[in-house]
């Protein structure tokens, strides 16, 4: 076949197009979104540094394994680092005391059994701690704070949720059990009388004959069977004998013995504690009727109790050595324990190992028949063959036996006891410091330390005695603890003084930092009548050979009141000591040089215009007193005074809370003032007799005030007799030191340098007068309102005063610091939570922001007005206030408020509270108890030595509800005691006319401004009484 033309082949390619995409856009939003939406674990470092770490690092992972977790990394970080943290804290505190030991109790959810067993503290250096009830019932509060948050009731912890819960309940309940055993354990301990009654104890049982007993029966009770069988008939025979030794054994064993045998038995147990710790049993004759078998094992049973052990509790053995050493005299205390046991069979184990080492130790000295053998551990120390202190020591000897220090007294501890204790050295470097300047030039002088061990033990019969020679016929004594208070704000005011202080670290080089306080009133006695200065505390180094009789009156007309001003040693950084510094100390009297808040800042402006470099910023840290606290308007001028007078750019002053004092760090000074204070007993000099005539019939400082505005010489005369008091004081203080920086004093101001103080606000508002000290004083004064509410800034804990900063200002004077440091300072901080509300912000993030205490707790939990938050205890009536007749007045709106009291008070309560009221200031709103605690008197302790104020505070009351915008108490008119008319909306005196009529009496301003008018029901008659008002 031909083919014909021109063909072509076609031939078709396929081609791919290639299409370059554009990579995605990602936006910021969904990375934002997916990322909260997502599950997070809290972060831990990959190499854990300890067994706690790596408890952390795998709870996070077992949260993750079993899908739980938080939805965004940032709340991973915050919440559920804190929520790991707490619960590994929880687990590791179990962990290191004992689970078993909890477990035996309550049982652990099994879901954490494999978080236990890495504590290991059998590796430590130290014991294994216990458990303690209060920090079980916080490890509980902690957990069970999570179970109700809104993540937990999520789905992907419902795993977790049950168990945890249970946690948290098994350790309030284990707290509440130590509770309960602790509180059984003491009164235990404190029984004179045997815990366990043997009729109570002790009980027969009669078992009757088994015929059908199983073969594994009788070969367990075979012995017991034929003992029984050898025996005559009531021969009672100890199962303890035939019992095993492993304790559930022994529990069968027991338990099993009403089928053991093949003839009727009798069982007496006798159960001392928990176990059954006596058990005999007999065999009855089968031929006795019934009451021949009642009488023959009442017969038992009396035999088997002279054998019994006798368990004394550890107040009947300190009875009965008590009463042996007042028939016998002293004797080692050991010895009489052995004696005891002895005697009267007691078989009580010792109280603790110690004791029990003593107790062997005594028992080897009977077997030996050596009367010598460990009677004094001492005697085994005889210190150093060589003789290179001898000079030292026996100057230290002629020291104590001397007479040089014989009008230094001190008060022991024991205050009610008839011996007491004479005091010759502050503390060991003091003792050691004084026996060395009696001592020749040259003399070798020992160490701190080995002059200590020249002392007394305190038990000689302790291992610890070994290292005492004996050769100072001195011992040291025992320091008492303070009780601290709770209070809704200790959080919030413990975030202020954080504050304060990385403020003070910020500018640093431009600043002082200031902390003050006072020490409680030191009594001082009548000529001839030394007293106690300080009741308790700090006992110091006495001499056992001396003693001397103080007087220890609860009441004296005279007191010197320390004041403490300490110059801090601002540090570098936060976590370094604040403890060290300067310290000032200043003794004042009581009566005609009382503490105020213008005498306190007259004195630190005495002391800040002499140091050497004068900042421009001043930090202050006080208290919670009257005399300084800061949202007073008279401790505001005080303070305003002062930053006029020293031309500050800054003052910040910043309090503790009620209750809280401890929280300042010139607190601790006072432990060391103590030192001093403690080992004095103090009385002035005598003055003219017709002075001290005046003085006899004074029983008030209120009274020796008035008496020395009849007589203008009684005050000069009066001081005169306190100044070798004061003397003495100040030099013991000179010799104290703050890491060896030795302590100064300074003397109170005067009533013409506070008055120079107090002019400097004239330079502000010359229309200032003394009397402008209270907030309805100063409603007319503009110029000061002007600067007040340019320059100040007032809170409940803390006061600012800071320029303006501008040259120009035409209120107050331009900054002294640079423009630099200027411009970095900004108005001070409140505390703001952080998003938990379990911490406050720190002082970084709030620094140059505007804030406002709103987060402060006792703003929010603020009392209402009413009844049902009267903490008097009864509703306040004109009988009430007849009871007392007695008025107090406030502070901030110098209203008068009644003193009210369940009963009549007799002549002594009247006299109490007439000097309790002369030490005090009071605030609308303040209760005793509140005011007390300002002052250092725990009276709501039940360990207060104060009880005569404890009862005194439980029938007499001011009530709590009111505040100063509060009108004055209808019983103020309705008792009829009072003769003054008050207005009954501002407290202001009216015209007599006004005391009748149809409406309470009210004064001009607030007759026209109030429209609704209180009436009254009658007629109220007015006589005079007596008032206090507190200066």
């Amino acid at each position: 076949m031909c083919q014909y033309g021109i063909y072509a082949n076609f031939y078709l390619v396929l081609q791919e197009t290639v299409i370059h995409s554009r990579t995605p856009i990602i936006n910021a939003f969904d990375i934002l979104n997916a990322n909260s939406s997502n599950l997070f674990v809290p972060e831990f470092g990959n190499s854990p540094r300890n067994a706690l770490e790596k408890l952390r690092l795998d709870l996070s992972n077992w949260i993750k394994n079993n899908g739980g977790g938080w939805k965004g990394r940032d709340a991973a970080q915050n919440i559920g680092k804190k929520f790991v943290t707490d619960l590994a804290s929880a687990l590791w505190y179990i962990d290191s005391r004992s689970v078993e030991t909890l477990n035996q109790k309550f049982k652990i959810p099994v879901i954490f059994d494999e978080f236990f067993g890495r504590s290991q503290p059998e590796s430590y250096k130290s014991a294994r701690p216990k458990f303690n009830s209060d920090e079980l019932i916080q490890q509980s509060k902690k957990i069970l704070n999570y179970v109700e948050l809104s993540w937990m009731l999520q789905n992907r912890f419902n795993w977790l949720k049950e168990s945890l819960y249970k946690f948290g309940e098994i350790l309030a309940k284990y707290s509440e059990y130590l509770d309960h055993q602790q509180i059984r354990s003491k009164e235990i301990k404190n029984s004179l009388t045997p815990i366990v009654d043997e009729i109570e104890a002790g009980s027969i049982e009669i078992f009757s004959a088994n015929i059908w007993r199983k073969q594994t029966n009788i070969n367990k009770y075979c012995s017991l069977t034929n003992e029984l069988v050898k025996a005559e008939f009531w021969e009672p025979l100890n199962v303890n004998e035939f019992c095993p030794e492993e304790r559930m054994k022994r529990h069968r064993f027991i338990e099993g013995l009403d089928s053991a045998f093949l003839f009727k038995v009798g069982v007496y147990k006798y159960h001392h504690g928990t176990a059954q710790n006596v058990i005999y049993i007999w065999q009855i004759n089968p031929e006795a009727n019934e009451t021949e078998i009642v009488n023959k094992n009442y017969e038992v049973q009396t035999k088997l109790k002279a054998q019994l052990q006798i368990f004394h509790t550890r107040a009947m053995k300190k009875e009965l050595i008590e009463n042996f050493e007042l028939q016998v005299g002293k004797c080692e205390k050991a010895r009489l324990r052995h004696i005891i046991s002895d005697l009267l069979g007691d078989f009580s184990a010792s109280e603790n190992s110690t004791s029990r080492k003593v107790d062997e130790r005594v028992d080897i000295m009977i077997e030996l028949g050596d009367p010598e053998f460990i009677t004094d551990l001492r005697h085994l120390n005889s210190g150093p063959t060589n003789c290179k202190y001898d000079t030292f020591w026996n100057y230290g000897k002629k020291y104590f036996e001397s007479t040089i220090n014989e009008t230094v007294l001190a008060v022991d501890e024991r205050r009610h006891d008839m011996i007491q204790h004479l005091a010759q050295a502050i503390s060991i470097r003091d003792l050691r410091q004084q026996v060395a300047n009696l001592c020749p030039s040259n003399t070798e002088i020992p160490s701190e330390q080995w002059l200590r061990l020249q002392f007394w033990p305190r038990n000689p019969t302790y291992l610890s005695s070994l290292k005492y020679t004996g050769i100072l016929d001195a011992k040291f004594m025992v320091q008492s603890r303070q009780l601290r208070n709770n209070h809704i704000d200790n959080h919030y005011a413990s975030a202020l003084f954080r504050y304060l202080k990385e403020l003070a670290i910020t500018f640093k080089d431009y600043s002082w930092l200031i902390f003050m306080d006072d020490k409680h009133r030191c009594k001082v006695g009548e000529p001839g009548y030394p007293v106690a200065a300080v009741e308790r505390g700090k006992q110091v180094i006495v001499s056992c050979s001396k003693s001397f009789i103080v007087s220890d009156h609860d009441f004296t007309k005279c007191g010197i009141i320390p004041s403490v001003i300490m110059f801090c040693d601002i540090p570098t950084s936060i976590e370094e000591s604040f403890y060290q510094g300067k310290v000032y100390a200043g003794l004042k009297d009581s009566i005609f040089q009382p503490s105020n808040p213008m005498r306190h800042n007259t004195e630190l402006y005495n002391l800040l215009k002499n140091d050497d470099i004068q900042n421009p910023f001043l930090f202050i840290y006080t208290d919670g007193g009257p005399d300084h606290r800061v949202n007073y308007l008279r401790v505001q001028l005080s303070l305003i005074s002062l930053f006029i007078s020293l031309d500050l750019d800054l003052l910040v002053a910043v309090r503790t809370p009620p209750g809280h004092s401890w929280k300042n760090p010139v607190e601790r000074i006072m432990s060391i003032l103590n030192l001093g204070l403690q080992c004095i007993g103090l009385m002035r000099t005598e003055m003219d007799k017709e002075f001290e005539e005046l003085i006899k019939c004074c029983n008030s400082m209120e009274d020796i005030r008035n008496k020395a505005k009849e007589e203008p010489h009684l005050k000069e005369q009066f001081l005169n007799s306190l100044f070798p008091t004061i003397e003495l004081m100040e030099n013991l203080i000179k010799r104290l030191e703050l890491k060896e920086e030795s302590f100064e004093t300074f003397k109170p101001a005067s009533e013409e340098e506070m008055t120079v103080l107090w002019d400097s606000l004239l330079l502000i508002d010359d229309s200032l007068t003394i009397e402008d000290n209270s907030k309805k004083s100063i409603q007319n004064k503009f110029k000061f309102l002007e600067f007040y509410n340019h320059c100040c800034r007032s809170r409940h804990y803390f006061f600012e005063i800071k320029k303006y900063g501008l040259s120009d200002c035409h209120i107050y004077n331009p900054v002294r610091c640079d423009a630099e440091t200027w411009l970095k300072i900004h108005n001070f901080p409140d505390p703001i939570p952080t998003l938990d509300g379990k911490k406050y912000k720190s002082f970084e993030e709030l620094y140059g922001k505007e804030t406002t205490e709103e987060y402060r707790p006792s703003l929010k939990e603020k009392k209402k007005s009413n009844e049902n938050n009267n903490e008097m205890g009864f509703r306040p009536s004109a009988q009430h206030c007849k009871n007392v007749g007695t008025l107090i007045q406030c502070g901030e709106c110098d209203k008068w408020r009644v003193i009210y009291s369940k009963s009549k008070l007799s002549s002594h309560e009247n006299d109490e509270l007439t000097r309790f009221l002369d030490e005090i200031q009071y605030t609308c709103g303040d209760t005793f108890y509140d005011i007390s605690s300002s002052k250092g008197i725990n009276i709501q302790s039940p360990y207060s030595t104060d009880d005569s104020l404890k009862k005194l505070f439980s029938i007499v009351k001011v009530n709590n509800t009111l505040t100063c915008n509060s009108p004055i108490e209808i019983p103020y008119y309705s008792s009829g005691l009072f003769k003054e008319s008050l207005c009954f909306n501002c407290g202001a005196e009216c015209e007599e006319e006004n005391n009748y009529g149809e409406y309470f009496p009210y004064c001009e301003d607030c007759s026209a401004s109030v429209e609704n008018k209180k009436r009254r029901s009658k007629e109220n008659k007015f006589v005079k009484s007596s008032r206090r008002k507190n200066v």
